[in-house]
Formats: C-alpha cells, structure tokens, sequence
C-alpha cells in the first residue's frame, strides 16, 4: 500500500517537473520580453549611430574642406602622422587670384604662390574646383560658364620633400546670367545615395544601400533621370561632383529630388552633418549653399539619417524636405523591412498617396507609431513644407 502511494506520487512529482519544465521553456523562447510599458516589445533594433575616435576629421563646409582638431597630440600641434620632423615646416600656399567671394564669371585665371623655406624650387600645387583636380601648376585659366552658376570652392594644395602639406581655398560665385529660366520642358533629375559600407567596419549599415535602391527604383518609374551612389561610390568628391552636375542640368522648369540615406550626425560649430563613405562630413551649410544656385521651384529632399534636422535650412521656397530625425536618431528596420525605418514608410506611402507632402506625412506618423513598440525608444521625424500646393513627383 505504501509502496504504491510512493510509486504514484514519484510518477506525478516527474511529471509536474517536466511540464513544470516545458513551461519555462516556452515562456523563455516563445514569449517576447517585455519593455517599461504593458504594450513594448524589446527586440533587437538598430539605430544608425555614427563612432568617430580619429583625432582629427575632414569637414566640407561652404568655405571649403577644413580640418578642425577634437584631441590634444602629443606634438604640438601637428599630429603625430603628419611627418616633416625637426624643423621643417609645411609650405605656405595661397590663391591670389580671383579674391575669396568674389563673383566670376567667363574665364578667370586662378593664380596660386607656394612659399617653402627648405625647397628650392617651390613644390608645385595641385589646384582643385570643387574637389576636382583640374590642374598641378601655378595657375589655371577655368572657363566658368562649364559650371551651375551660384557657389564654388577652389583649393590649392602644396607638399614639401619632407612630406608637409599645406594649402589654400576660397569661395567664389559663378554668374554667367544663366540662372531663373527655364525652355519650356519639364525635365525630372535625380540623385540618390545611400551609404551602408563605410571606411573600416564599425560604422557599417544594413539598408541604406537598399534605400537609395529603392528610390531610384521608384522615380525612374516617374521617369525621372536618376543618378545613384551607393556605398564606396559616395565619396565626398563623388557626391559633390553628382550634385554639381544635377544643378547643371536642371533649369526653371525641371523637377528635382535629392535623397540620402546614411549616418548623419552633429559636429561643434558646424550642426548637422550627412558622412561620406570616406569618412568626410558634408555640412548643411555646404549643402545648402549648393542648392542656393538651383533654378527649379519643384525640389524635393529625404533624408534618412541621425541628428539630420539641421538640413532643414536647404528647404525653401518650392521646396518640400522629409527627415528621420531632427534631434534624434533613426534606425534600420527588420529583415521584413529591409530598409530605414523611415524609407519603408515612405515607399509604402506611395501605396495611398500621389504626392511629396501626404507621403512625407505618412512616412512621419508610421515611424512614430513604429516606435511606440519599444521601450526606450525615442525619434523626432519632421517633414517641411514650402511648396504652394501638393508636390508631385
């Protein structure tokens, strides 16, 4: 008798422990884990921060590309890298033709001095418009009227036998009198880019290649002519020389838009900046004194990137801009997604609208409905409008 009163309660003890078991399990692997609000779900998402320890970054302003210093060196002021030891300093490069923000126009000659105390001859310079190197001599006869009229940079760049570099750049505006008109054609252009690989790995993405895909993707099908950088293609001088070609093409009449999708983040006294696959940071003020010479009244901007509100200076009059975030970060979606958050619901908002404002709406309440789910997770995405009526693309 109490052998089987032992035999049955071992028996239900090993099965209330296995069920007891199997619950757990369930519980660990099936049900989500739970965030600070009753309706959160952690999961695994990714915000598209942006890590930078070099102590010295390249930042392509308005004024042309400086080089300001986050940390001490041990030398002084020289980085330890920079070589020329001892004494021999860098050489001193200056442009002295045409004047910093002058106006130009027709052919203007661009007249550089290299000054070095240790060589003899002077090292001869390299002379760059807009980040294109157009000649290695000591002058350089540029024929304006191949450039968009509105702002350019012009640098001038020297090194020495011992390996110093120096250099030079000023800002002119090219007026040939071609701006504010149109021919009477109604030409779409495009540039999209999208930066998922980036110098080293630590700052690699997982969609914004995809984004810029499917933009393209989207507006040749508004028969737009489209240009696309991706990943290792979007140099800093790459992008600057698309968005220079895509001003030179479009006029009054012309539909332009112009997205990126990457990491944005801010930099001390220059604001938002979008970042090159090589690691430069674009400024907003660059781009925006950029887009100051565009002729069009018909210009739309997306940007999917982190602490990228600062951009919101380049939309104006005739133009609409949609930003992920302003102060806040923006993020990969899932592999159901297989985009920035943002961008998914921009393309999913051309399912229910047929312009740039409801869609840019849209893409905005979605990514905040998005993030509702998760805890501790905060976006700020905006949209602005400055176009008279619906923009269509």
């Amino acid at each position: 008798m109490f052998k089987s009163l032992f035999w049955i309660s071992t028996v239900m003890n090993r099965k209330t422990l296995a069920i007891f078991l199997v619950a757990i399990f369930l519980v660990a692997v099936i049900t989500p884990v739970i965030g600070s609000s009753t309706n959160s779900v952690k999961i695994e998402i990714k915000a598209r921060k942006f890590v930078d320890n070099r102590p010295i970054v390249p930042v392509l302003t308005e004024k042309g590309m400086q080089f300001p210093i986050i940390n001490k060196f041990e030398a002084r002021g020289k980085p330890p890298w920079a070589g020329g030891g001892g004494k021999d300093k860098a050489p001193t490069v200056t442009i002295t033709n045409p004047a910093d923000d002058a106006t130009v126009s027709g052919t203007v000659t661009i007249t550089v001095t290299v000054d070095d105390k240790e060589d003899d001859p002077d090292p001869t310079p390299i002379i760059e418009i807009d980040g294109i190197q157009v000649a290695e001599a000591f002058s350089y006869d540029w024929d304006t009227t191949s450039a968009s009229d509105g702002s350019h940079t012009i640098t001038a760049e020297a090194t020495d036998s011992a390996g110093n570099t120096g250099s030079d750049s000023i800002t002119v505006t090219v007026d040939n009198g071609g701006g504010g008109g149109g021919d009477g054609i109604v030409r779409k252009w495009a540039l999209c880019i999208g930066i998922s690989d980036y110098e080293g790995t630590v700052n690699d993405l997982n969609y914004c290649d995809d984004d810029a895909r499917d933009w393209a993707n989207f507006l040749n099908g508004k028969e737009y002519n489209v240009v696309l950088l991706t990943d290792r293609q979007a140099t800093a001088k790459a992008i600057e020389a698309k968005i220079d070609d895509l001003l030179a093409n479009e006029d009054a009449d012309d539909y332009v838009v112009f997205t990126y999708s990457g990491h944005g983040t801010t930099y001390r006294n220059y604001g938002s900046c979008m970042i090159s696959t090589d690691m430069v940071y674009i400024t907003h003020g660059w781009l925006e004194a950029k887009f100051d010479s565009a002729d069009s009244s018909h210009i739309y901007f997306a940007f999917d990137a982190c602490k990228i509100g600062g951009f919101k200076g380049v939309v104006t009059t005739g133009r609409v801009g949609a930003f992920a975030s302003n102060k806040d970060y923006s993020y990969d979606g899932d592999n159901s997604m297989k985009n920035g958050v943002f961008t998914y619901y921009q393309m999913e908002g051309w399912n229910h609208y047929n312009n740039f404002e409801d869609d840019s709406a849209y893409a905005v309440q979605k990514m905040e409905d998005w993030a509702s789910q998760y805890a501790n997770v905060n976006v700020d995405p905006f949209y602005v409008d400055k176009y008279t009526g619906n923009m269509t693309p």
